[in-house]
């Protein structure tokens, strides 16, 4: 269903906890922040010209920041590493990190639930408060200031990794074997690489058989499970095929049948 009405649930925000390491740890922002809020901070300049009476405004560049404001949880770690970054009285790089914004209205490739256009932040932390009355849970307050501009590309929400640029795919190689299988006529297929969470196996055996590329429609393939025998002539060539919901193909792998006599 097409969103029309943009939500603050439909934009989801991960913040790197490990920036020192090479390899970002990026975790969501979610239980225990109240707000996370964009302000883009834009800087204007305005001129008056002599033959004019009213000025004239341009955007020059921009200060944004992403104020929040969060209940302090000591199972959230997002929520903790900024609260730590305040009371630890970090500086300089130490209290620098990586912040994703990630627009889930918005998918890098239509109809995906995996992958949304986002904006990458170096984003150093203000942290101007930690408060709380007595009997009350401590909120956190501060600022995500940004340093320098936003890298734009898409992040892949089950990795948790932010790709730079347009989001393209490519078809996936699938290592297939092929051996005798448990009775006559029959082969047992074998595929090294793991299904993919909502994917099915299908396939197509011939003594001539063309391999499908990405997104062909694979409907006319036949289902198989990924574990029972398949029947099938020795010699003759067999294409396992991985495809998504819409028997759209995402990866394929190409063997020669070797059946039991």
């Amino acid at each position: 269903m097409a969103i029309n009405k943009v939500s603050r649930y439909h934009i989801i925000d991960y913040l790197d906890i490990t920036p020192n390491l090479v390899t970002p740890t990026y975790e969501l922002c979610g239980s225990g922040f109240n707000s996370l809020n964009e302000t883009p901070g834009a800087q204007v300049d305005k001129k008056t010209y002599i033959n004019d009476t009213t000025s004239t405004t341009s955007v020059k560049g921009y200060e944004t920041s992403f104020g929040y404001d969060a209940d302090v949880m000591k199972n959230q770690t997002t929520v903790m590493y900024l609260y730590n970054v305040g009371r630890n009285h970090l500086v300089g790089a130490d209290a620098e990190t990586t912040y994703i914004r990630a627009d889930k209205y918005d998918p890098a490739i239509t109809g995906s639930t995996r992958y949304f256009k986002a904006r990458k932040f170096k984003v150093s932390i203000e942290v101007s408060g930690a408060a709380g009355a007595g009997g009350e849970t401590l909120v956190s307050t501060g600022n995500l200031n940004c340093v320098g501009d936003p890298i734009f590309g898409y992040f892949d929400t089950v990795t948790k990794t932010f790709v730079e640029g347009e989001y393209t795919e490519t078809l996936g190689t699938l290592t297939v074997a092929s051996i005798a299988g448990a009775t006559s006529g029959k082969t047992k297929i074998t595929v090294t690489e793991p299904l993919t969470s909502g994917n099915v196996y299908m396939y197509k055996t011939a003594s001539t058989v063309t391999a499908p590329i990405l997104d062909d429609d694979c409907i006319s393939y036949t289902v198989w499970d990924g574990v029972s025998d398949i029947v099938a002539v020795t010699g003759n060539l067999i294409c396992i095929v991985e495809v998504n919901s819409q028997f759209k193909a995402k990866k394929t792998g190409t063997q020669t049948v070797t059946s039991k006599a």
